[in-house]
């Protein structure tokens, strides 16, 4: 009986993690330098099936890495954490970041393209490993999402 119930609680579990999930985003993030003030200036790198850059997905992905996964700067050493924790938050959030990522697009207003260069790598048949540089505003990305409740404010621990 107890395995029956545990089993069912973890295939619960699975299901709903990866429903939310939709395709997961496979992608490499690194600091890319020093940008302007309030900003994370990251080099993305996304697999796709197709040679030509996806500017949506790359910005998509630069958001989701300062967000999720922290990056570090093999030039300077620095490395920076996760803007909003661990990937657990993404799915504690989930009402606030599936429109973020998905519906609205919400995620576009954050990242722009710094030089319109490409790094297109071919990986195999059919599969690129495409590169660029984007800037990140990690202020106005702090700022809302403490407006929304997702994060706490910097000075809200004292």
């Amino acid at each position: 009986m107890k395995v029956k119930f545990y089993l069912s609680v973890l295939i619960l579990f699975f299901v709903s993690v990866f429903s939310f999930a939709g395709e997961p985003l496979e992608y490499e993030i690194k600091g890319a330098g020093t940008g302007m003030q309030g900003t994370y200036l990251v080099k993305v790198y996304v697999v796709s099936k197709k040679n030509k850059p996806d500017l949506d997905l790359l910005k998509k992905c630069a958001v989701h890495g300062v967000l999720f996964k922290g990056f570090s700067d093999t030039d300077s050493r620095v490395k920076q954490k996760p803007l909003a924790g661990s990937i657990l938050t993404e799915q504690q959030h989930s009402d606030f970041f599936e429109p973020f990522f998905e519906d609205n697009k919400a995620y576009l207003n954050y990242a722009d393209l710094v030089t319109s260069q490409y790094e297109v790598v071919k990986l195999a048949k059919k599969q690129y490993k495409i590169g660029a540089v984007l800037s990140v505003s990690k202020e106005q990305l702090r700022k809302d999402l403490e407006q929304a409740g997702v994060i706490k404010s910097l000075g809200a621990g004292f």
